[in-house]
């Protein structure tokens, strides 16, 4: 995807996070255009909904269901989910991490541990449909005794801080897989803007971090699939931007994003097309 980060809690600060934020499609000729007001951490481009400075929030179903799940009666989805896609843990290309990682995917599968931490986090619905199959008891890992994950530590319930440590399902997959391997795991905080970088600059060994497989970050990293997720567009209860399903109905309204994710690529695409005249 996390007490901490039910923005509900942190409406004393809204002023300052929001600060942080950057807005695209301004200015623009056209008045059809998505103005796109992006943030580094995925918490502030909700709390961005919440504090009315925007229309909608576009992100994973996870956070937004998180967030709805959290702030009762003050947000609703508008539309059905979007492009559901793979989310997987990155490593760098031909990493011998890589299958190794997929063996251990396959074996948390089958033993039943991804399902049991899937379930304590409200994600039962984006398990993989055919997961991978177990052909052993999973491989040692690196050798080093502790496993690096890069992780953006701002996307409840997959990973965020509580007290300062990591928390979410995505770090319980994490340690379930170094425990797999006798191994601890350590998750370093890191920004989803450069987070593949990180990784490619031996910052750490595999990045999880609600990760999508697509085909364009395959070019740069080797994915091992774990869960299916869609996007969601969330707005404020009752809809008062009239925002409706689908992409094309964001034509001159604001949406809040975090940087570099799928969701911002999907709206700056949908914007190419309103500046052709499309719909």
């Amino acid at each position: 995807m996390r007490k901490r980060t039910s923005f509900a809690l942190l409406g004393a600060i809204i002023a300052i996070v929001l600060a942080v934020g950057l807005t695209t499609g301004c200015g623009s000729k056209k008045s059809n255009q998505i103005k796109i007001q992006i943030y580094p951490a995925d918490s502030n481009a909700a709390l961005a909904l919440q504090a009315g400075k925007v229309d909608a929030y576009f992100a994973d179903a996870t956070p937004v269901l998180y967030y709805m799940k959290n702030n009762p009666g003050k947000f609703e989805v508008s539309g059905t989910q979007i492009a559901t896609a793979p989310e997987g843990i990155a490593t760098r290309k031909g990493d011998p991490l890589g299958p190794k990682f997929k063996q251990a995917i396959a074996t948390l599968y089958a033993n039943g541990t991804m399902q049991k931490i899937l379930a304590k986090w409200g994600l039962t619905q984006f398990a993989l449909p055919n997961p991978p199959k177990a052909t052993g008891t999973g491989a040692p890992g690196n050798g080093s005794g502790t496993v690096t994950f890069c992780s953006d530590t701002t996307y409840p319930p997959m990973e965020t801080l509580v007290n300062g440590k990591a928390s979410g399902a995505d770090i319980d997959i994490a340690d379930a897989i170094a425990k797999l391997w006798g191994d601890k795991a350590d998750i370093k905080s890191t920004g989803f803007d450069v987070i593949i970088p990180a990784l490619q600059g031996n910052k750490c060994d595999a990045i999880i971090s609600a990760l999508t497989d697509s085909a364009e970050r395959a070019k740069s990293v080797d994915f091992a699939d774990y869960v299916n997720v869609g996007m969601l567009l969330m707005v404020k209860k009752g809809n008062p931007s009239g925002i409706t399903d689908g992409l094309s109905t964001l034509a001159g309204k604001t949406v809040a994003v975090e940087a570099a994710t799928t969701e911002k690529q999907m709206l700056d695409q949908e914007n190419a097309k309103l500046a052709k005249g499309g719909k």
